[in-house]
């Protein structure tokens, strides 16, 4: 922002007053038209905001005041209707976009100087159907830098002429390459290149959602959402363009707009955060997944241009990304933490808590396991194929293949581990009126569910919430500050953390997080993985049991459900108040509530 620039605000929310609901958006109200639902509403507003925010850089590049600008103000004139594209605007409110005295975009010169003589006597075009369809390109192409929020669209007859040269010069090529092959030169009357950028997107994104979806089951792993929302986030933020104009440097823009972190949509700071570097990753992983598939597709013919590979991937590094020094350790609970924590569980609680340490589990990995997984009270299932390791028929194992990277990971299960299976083993069997089927999961709900929901985009709900749950009834009676407010993905950390430090070395971490090079061709990778440090981790694993002893000890009976109102008694009892009058005042529960506690834990009075 330039000296002297006027602050405004971004914007203010507004209720709908009869006549559309409206939003002060950086000094400008924008109204939308009636009958548009608030959801609907929210993402026009998020799109207009965005605009602002291009708005804001195209200011500060050419050294403007900062207002909006009339490209600006057309663009969001478009988006308030909800229309999904936005057609150029006249050539009059670019030129006037810019400072009088400042300097156009270099790109735009060569349109400025094709209308306008030395002496200004000519006039510009007014709309961009009256320029050349080389002009009304570059055009389309500087206003796609400059703002890249809005899904610029060409005039048709630009966009079909654009088309047209292109793929003349395409078949003149194809024929000289036919001659020389001494083959016969495709049929001129089939197009080469077909359809534009965004119908690519969205048959690319059939075949995403085919990928995560069971060909027998028909159920879609919820794992894939995350990669729609990436496909879906490139319709509603890039240009769409014929696939016959993007040659190599429209792909390196496309590269480019991820590269450059744009802002994040879901962000409420002033400005906007920009997106992290990892998930800008993502989305160019998922372009050259795109780009690779669209190669191949014969639906539409394009092929990648001649030196694709040399793309520019790279990803922007910014001032914020800097961590501070306390932010970079990994964020887990004490032992005293995770003493409360597992006093304070139901039984089913304290089933999913225990194993998340034992197995360092998280939400999408135990709420996964099946029965068949279990190996209870038994050697190792490898030791008959010369497993080393020591194992007699008192331990119990877990086998699993970890969903998002395919690889088999093995755990040694704690006894309170065990006793805790073994309870909900007979939970599901009253809830099921049978017994469970050693190939259905072992994380359910009473309705006989999976707890985790793999069609769902937050198949861990269950799990969070759940844990939620825990977390404020222990803050309830311990106080907010008894344990740390960290989610309940923390767990998984907790055993890795510990074998990561100075405990263990921390190739046995990677192993206890099921990490590595998958083999998919073996259902238990025991050639693949028989040099993994399985033997290492079993040890590690039980010396991290006996460095949670203090967690047992605060439950000598992982069945036991926590009572705060015993709890409280004993106490008192210890202390010598014996008076059932004073405890239940004290307690603040009625004398028949006292009294039935101190029988069912056997309290007398002296």
């Amino acid at each position: 922002m330039t000296a002297g620039a006027r602050i405004v605000r971004r914007h203010r929310r507004r209720t709908d007053d009869g006549k559309g609901l409206r939003r002060l958006i950086a000094g400008e109200r924008f109204r939308l038209p009636v009958g548009v639902e608030a959801r609907e509403a929210d993402q026009r507003f998020l799109h207009i905001e965005e605009i602002w925010s291009d708005n804001q850089a195209f200011c500060e590049r050419f050294g403007k005041r900062l207002v909006w600008t009339d490209i600006a103000i057309w663009a969001t004139e478009h988006v308030r209707r909800g229309e999904q594209r936005v057609p150029l605007p006249s050539t009059d409110d670019i030129i006037t976009s810019f400072d009088p005295d400042g300097v156009l975009d270099e790109r735009l010169q060569s349109v400025v100087h094709a209308y306008l003589e030395d002496d200004c006597t000519c006039d510009l075009p007014l709309t961009p159907e009256e320029v050349s369809s080389r002009q009304a390109d570059i055009i389309h192409e500087v206003l796609s830098d400059l703002f890249p929020s809005a899904n610029w669209r060409l005039p048709v007859r630009h966009a079909e002429r654009i088309v047209s040269i292109r793929e003349r010069i395409a078949r003149t090529s194809l024929d000289r390459l036919a001659r020389v092959k001494d083959d016969v030169p495709p049929d001129p009357a089939k197009p080469i290149i077909t359809g534009t950028f965004h119908e690519a997107l969205r048959a690319y994104e059939k075949k995403r959602r085919a990928d995560f979806t069971d060909e027998q089951t028909g159920v879609f792993d919820g794992s894939g959402h995350h990669m729609l929302g990436l496909i879906k986030a490139f319709q509603e933020r890039m240009a769409d363009v014929p696939l016959a104009q993007l040659d190599l440097p429209r792909c390196q823009q496309v590269f480019d707009y991820w590269r450059g972190r744009p802002e994040d949509p879901r962000s409420k700071t002033k400005p906007k955060a920009r997106l992290s570097k990892k998930t800008c990753g993502n989305y160019i992983g998922e372009l050259d997944r795109f780009f690779n598939w669209l190669h191949v597709c014969r639906v539409f013919d394009w092929r990648k241009p001649e030196d694709f590979e040399y793309v520019a991937r790279s990803i922007k590094d910014l001032p914020t990304d800097r961590t501070a020094v306390v932010e970079m350790q990994v964020k887990t609970f004490s032992v005293d933490h995770l003493a409360l924590l597992f006093k304070h569980a139901l039984p089913s609680e304290r089933l999913r808590f225990l194993w998340c340490l034992n197995c360092a589990h998280g939400a999408a990995e135990v709420g996964r396991v099946a029965w068949e997984d279990l190996f209870l009270n038994q050697p190792h299932p490898w030791k008959k194929e010369g497993f080393q390791i020591d194992s007699s028929g008192d331990d119990s194992w877990c086998g699993f293949i970890r969903p998002k990277s395919g690889v088999l990971g093995w755990w040694l299960l704690w006894p309170e581990t065990v006793t805790l299976v073994n309870w909900w083993k007979g939970e599901c069997r009253r809830w099921l009126r049978r017994p469970p089927k050693e190939s259905k999961r072992l994380m359910i709900t009473k309705e006989g569910t999976p707890l985790y929901r793999d069609e769902s985009r937050n198949g861990q709900t269950g799990f969070a919430n759940e844990w939620r749950r825990l977390l404020d009834r222990l803050k309830k009676i311990e106080g907010d500050e008894a344990v740390p407010d960290l989610p309940f993905g923390t767990l998984r950390d907790q055993l890795s953390d510990w074998l990561g430090s100075e405990q263990v070395d921390p190739v046995v971490a990677s192993t206890a997080l099921a990490h590595g090079i998958p083999h998919k061709g073996d259902r238990l990778l025991y050639k693949h993985y028989s040099n993994r440090p399985w033997k290492a981790l079993f040890e590690a694993q039980r010396q991290y049991r006996i460095h949670l002893q203090p967690m047992f000890d605060a439950v000598p009976d992982v069945l036991a459900v926590f009572d705060p109102v015993a709890e409280r008694l004993r106490a008192l009892w210890g202390q010598g108040e014996h008076d059932v009058g004073r405890l239940a005042q004290q307690l603040d529960v009625s004398s028949s509530t006292v009294r039935r506690k101190m029988k069912e834990h056997h309290l007398s009075r002296r």
